[in-house]
């Protein structure tokens, strides 16, 4: 009796985290988050697209690092203002945004590139409109997603975040 009880209560905590899971996917900031990282991940792609194909095809690790860029600099104003609609100070919280997207970017999509590239020597390429745009960059692109979208929700631009607390006890004394 006492086991049957046990996996009841296991199932229907499991049913509750898969509804509980639903609800965050059609909520409103989930929905507009995906909105907006197509935004930018459409300014990653087309910088990179279009600095590479103008260099022909020299210097995509600066293409990369100037897309890579360009791409955190719009994301941050999207998310502060129409998905996470932060009232936090700017100034900590650019710092913070900034260094995680930009060690994010560098492990998940600079790093794949770099792997690919240089050391499997496998770089395929879809040529659009006259412009080369590299498959591995998608691959990449999809993790930087995930990655952040975590490093946003729970550390960015979270009510609770460690920084924001520690910033105000800093301006208290």
């Amino acid at each position: 009796m006492v086991i049957g009880q046990d996996r009841k209560a296991c199932v229907l905590t499991n049913r509750d985290s898969a509804e509980s899971f639903k609800k965050k996917i059609k909520s409103k900031e989930f929905i507009i988050y995906l909105i907006v990282g197509v935004i930018v991940t459409l300014v990653n792609w087309l910088t990179y697209t279009l600095l590479f194909t103008i260099w022909q095809n020299s210097n995509w690790r600066l293409a990369n690092f100037i897309a890579i860029f360009t791409s955190i600099l719009v994301a941050y104003f999207l998310n502060r203002n129409y998905v996470f609609q932060s009232k936090a100070n700017i100034f900590p919280e650019i710092i913070y945004f900034f260094a995680s997207r930009l060690v994010i970017s560098a492990i998940f999509e600079h790093g794949v590139m770099e792997l690919m590239i240089n050391v499997l020597n496998f770089n395929p390429v879809l040529h659009v409109f006259q412009f080369d745009f590299p498959i591995i960059k998608v691959i990449g692109s999809v993790f930087v997603i995930i990655g952040n979208y975590i490093v946003g929700k729970f550390l960015i631009f979270s009510e609770d975040k460690y920084f924001v607390k520690r910033q105000s006890k800093i301006s208290q004394k």
